[in-house]
């Protein structure tokens, strides 16, 4: 693949390279490295790894109601896997990628790999402000985002047990009904605080349906 086909790339990510053998080193593949020569993504994407760690947490600290464990949730689903690969896929970046003929598909790891190896090579090319411009477009994009990622991180039954034992009151949740076939059944729950009901919801489980109502009742308090 010619270097000059990378321009479709840069219009998509927003940033347009210097230095364009960074951005070839940043989509080829091991495989490719080994087969034609040259150096492949991975040191790259190593410095990249850092960067996109470093911007995240310095943006998440903000939210001061969140505890360093909580904060440490919130990182590690913004910089996981499965959210880089989401991305790699909406910049349909992957079809960029130099491999060996050899290799079959992508893995998702190779796909949130090349995020960071393209943040990495951003970060070379055009230093610190570049590559927090994308990762703020891509990865963070906005405080909604955060909080919908931080939803997904929050254990509330855990959360509502712990702040129960903080205020010293009782709560439980009872099976109000169920309905469908067996392997179908959907559960409905109460939560009870001091034998009063403050949320109801359902769920394909009685565990599910006692999260939503714990998620339920920190929502509406």
């Amino acid at each position: 693949m010619k270097m000059n086909n990378y321009d479709d790339l840069e219009r998509v990510i927003g940033y347009t390279f210097k230095d364009k053998q960074l951005l070839s080193q940043a989509l080829t593949h091991s495989s490719y490295a080994n087969e034609c020569g040259g150096e492949s993504y991975e040191r790259l994407e190593f410095l990249g790894d850092a960067v996109l760690e470093l911007v995240v947490s310095d943006y998440v600290y903000k939210f001061h109601e969140l505890n360093a464990g909580m904060l440490t949730k919130l990182r590690a689903a913004l910089v996981s896997t499965d959210n880089l690969n989401k991305i790699s896929t909406m910049l349909s970046i992957m079809q960029f990628v130099k491999k060996s003929r050899s290799l079959g598909t992508f893995s998702k790891k190779n796909s949130a790999d090349i995020i960071e190896s393209v943040i990495g090579a951003i970060y070379i090319d055009g230093g610190g402000d570049q590559a927090r411009k994308f990762i703020q477009k891509f990865i963070i994009i906005d405080d909604d985002n955060i909080r919908s990622v931080l939803s997904s991180c929050i254990d509330y039954k855990t959360k509502l047990q712990e702040d129960m034992q903080k205020v010293g009151k009782k709560f439980e949740y009872r099976v109000i009904s169920s309905s469908g076939m067996d392997h179908e059944k959907i559960f409905e729950c109460g939560l009870y605080i001091d034998e009063e009901l403050v949320a109801q919801a359902k769920g394909s489980s009685i565990r599910q349906a006692e999260e939503m109502c714990a998620k339920f009742y920190y929502d509406n308090n």
